[in-house]
């Protein structure tokens, strides 16, 4: 199998990707050369992914991101099958289907000039996420029992979905709200939390989300044993173009990246300002694992264990608990000075 060369434009101007033609510019070189690193040992299977890259994006983006996530934690990958996406084979076998939760159909893309506009309600951005999270789940976990599962040596090993939110602007703004209402049923109530000054944040259980549509989506996905045959879900808000700008090797620029992080004494995150200069960040900052406690083939918590990862592990009677790094990376945003 040939190597991919991502770069070699093979797509018409017109129809590639924002942010691909902006990795193009010759400023973005140090982007491209992390691109390169990560794409290394992973062909293009079908012929399809460097068009596809090139045109759509994102969810090439959120491969080639998992490709590299994989080879930083030392797993093994099968790449003489053509499907699901990973089939690692060592140290501990696993497959592994990557998805992203786009924008709804006629809906705003993720992508745009300038900053986008913080949502008005929180409670409703979080929701619609969950929702999009939910229609991407439900999409790889029907393909897996059609498809993955018939697959020789398939059923025997532990399937794991990974999901990057790609669904509208600003998406890393909802951190982790969406994706533990989607699994866990758990719903986070900020704007009460915010409007009643609570020190705590209120959260409660529940059971399902209604689209705009008026139909009902049901969440909870991983509260019981409907999705058994799913082992964990991986979820990535933070593998964006933040991530590119964060590890390209570029320290004469004058970025300046903001970060959050965890704060037990309060319910604002501590924030850090550091210059692009003396910022550092790790390929798995920001990744997190979610363990389904019903799963019939279960995906131990050291085939992800790496101290910037944070997972949501099942105990042997079913109760969760997080193994969270204190300083763990919630979310970035990227502001750039400019002299006058």
């Amino acid at each position: 199998m040939k190597p991919m060369t991502l770069f070699d434009e093979i797509v018409a101007s017109n129809d590639l990707h924002p942010i691909f033609r902006l990795l193009q510019q010759p400023e973005n070189g140090p982007e491209r050369d992390v691109l390169i690193a990560w794409a290394e040992g992973m062909p293009d299977r079908d012929g399809k992914f460097v068009k596809e890259f090139q045109k759509t994006f994102e969810s090439g983006l959120w491969e080639l991101y998992l490709h590299a996530c994989l080879k930083q934690l030392g797993h093994r990958i099968d790449f003489t099958r053509t499907s699901p996406d990973f089939t690692v084979t060592a140290p501990r076998p696993f497959l592994l289907e990557a998805t992203i939760a786009a924008p709804e159909q006629g809906g705003t893309p993720a992508f745009g000039v300038g900053s986008p506009e913080l949502p008005s309600d929180l409670n409703e951005f979080n929701r619609l996420a969950a929702l999009r999270i939910c229609n991407s789940f439900v999409s790889k976990v029907r393909r897996y029992r059609q498809y993955y599962r018939q697959l020789p040596g398939a059923a025997d090993k532990p399937f794991v979905i990974a999901i990057a939110p790609f669904d509208r602007p600003a998406s890393q703004l909802a951190t982790n709200r969406p994706i533990i209402a989607a699994l866990y049923g758990e719903y986070f109530d900020e704007e009460t939390t915010i409007r009643e000054q609570r020190n705590q944040v209120i959260n409660t259980s529940v059971r399902a989300f209604t689209k705009p549509s008026g139909v009902e989506v049901s969440v909870g996905f991983f509260t019981d044993d409907v999705y058994a045959d799913v082992s964990a879900v991986i979820y990535g808000p933070l593998a964006t173009w933040g991530k590119l700008r964060a590890l390209a090797d570029a320290p004469e620029r004058t970025t300046v990246f903001q970060t959050f992080h965890p704060n037990p004494e309060s319910l604002l995150p501590k924030v850090r300002s550091t210059r692009k200069a003396d910022y550092s960040e790790d390929l798995l900052d920001g990744l997190y694992v979610f363990h389904n406690p019903y799963a019939e083939q279960p995906l131990l918590e050291n085939v992800f264990d790496h101290p910037r990862v944070a997972q949501f592990v099942a105990d042997g009677d079913g109760a969760m608990y997080t193994l969270v790094p204190d300083d763990f990376l919630l979310m970035r945003t990227l502001f750039s000075l400019k002299s006058r």
